[in-house]
């Protein structure tokens, strides 16, 4: 690989731009510095015009880092954002007023994804994963918490007893927030009411 630096200027007293520099308020010329560009001048537009804006389209850098946002449904904020007891049906689920049934259909994150990793606070080994090829939505979530707290333990754990049981009085799903060990993942909290 090279390197290529900018050509030097002689840098001493008497060096100095041909022309006034007009960033400066007396029009004095300034003296270059040593290995510095030369530079030209640009033409600014009147302050009384219009700016001109373009139409160009952003598309963030390939390899650039995507920012997920959490649907509300599923946050986790300290109060439940829907009355999901774990141990009940999904048709039970009540959600908070002003929302619509119809928003658990709603993506879970946006930018919508196919897969999502969730874990459950307290317990680093229970992990999940939630898929759906059209796109992981708020109810995806809620049927594979439940569907994964009512699955029995390993037998290295405790034998006939659901992981649903760890969770002692914490019945009520309380959201999720993102993993705190830097990994693309979510962790679940439950509490005693909702």
């Amino acid at each position: 690989m090279s390197y290529r630096s900018w050509p030097s200027a002689p840098y001493g007293r008497d060096s100095v731009h041909a022309q006034a520099d007009p960033w400066t308020a007396s029009g004095s010329p300034v003296p270059m510095l040593p290995g510095a560009p030369p530079m030209n001048t640009v033409s600014l537009p009147h302050p009384n015009s219009s700016p001109h804006y373009s139409s160009v389209h952003y598309d963030p850098p390939t390899g650039a880092p995507t920012i997920l946002a959490l649907n509300p449904l599923l946050s986790y904020s300290g109060i439940p954002p829907i009355y999901f007891n774990v141990l009940q049906d999904v048709r039970s689920i009540r959600l908070r007023n002003g929302c619509s049934p119809s928003s658990l259909q709603q993506p879970a994150l946006n930018p919508p994804v196919m897969c999502l990793y969730i874990r459950f606070a307290g317990y680093p080994f229970w992990s999940i994963e939630v898929s759906n090829p059209c796109g992981v939505t708020v109810l995806d979530v809620l049927l594979r918490i439940r569907e994964a707290l009512l699955r029995g333990v390993s037998p290295q754990e405790a034998t006939g007893v659901k992981r649903v049981d760890f969770l002692g009085p914490n019945v009520f799903f309380a959201g999720l927030s993102p993993s705190m060990d830097g990994q693309n993942r979510w962790d679940a909290h439950f509490v005693p009411t909702a």
